[in-house]
């Protein structure tokens, strides 16, 4: 008998919506808003520039970035985000060749359904 297996990643996705409140309670719907758009846009922008980079994204000045990015997404509430690229800057910084790919591949799968779940906050919802 043969057994056939189909391996599908299953990451979960966590959005600290507390983050997102506080933003919009701290400043108003508005400012916060923007400030958020603009963090995302950061966001979006430096993982972007780290995919096109490709086999080079093991650079040691890739880590330092990497580490930003991470912080950025935790400060606007992207929790698995900001682990699963925190995980590719640690690869990196033990220069993880092996493990790189796969990695990244998460911060992509996890980047994109992140911000389909930020964009799903009430607060956001105009």
């Amino acid at each position: 008998m043969i057994a056939i297996t189909r391996l599908e990643p299953s990451d979960s996705i966590t959005v600290d919506c507390s983050v997102v409140t506080a933003l919009f309670r701290t400043h108003g719907a508005v400012v916060a808003e923007d400030m958020l758009m603009g963090q995302i846009v950061e966001l979006t922008d430096g993982i972007s520039a780290l995919d096109r980079l490709g086999a080079d994204a093991a650079a040691p000045c890739t880590k330092d970035r990497l580490q930003d990015l991470a912080t950025l997404a935790g400060d606007i509430g992207l929790t698995s985000l900001a682990q699963a690229l925190a995980a590719v800057a640690q690869a990196t910084a033990a220069d993880n060749r092996m493990a790189l790919p796969a990695l990244w591949d998460r911060v992509k799968r996890i980047g994109d359904r992140s911000l389909v779940r930020l964009w799903d906050l009430p607060q956001l919802r105009m």
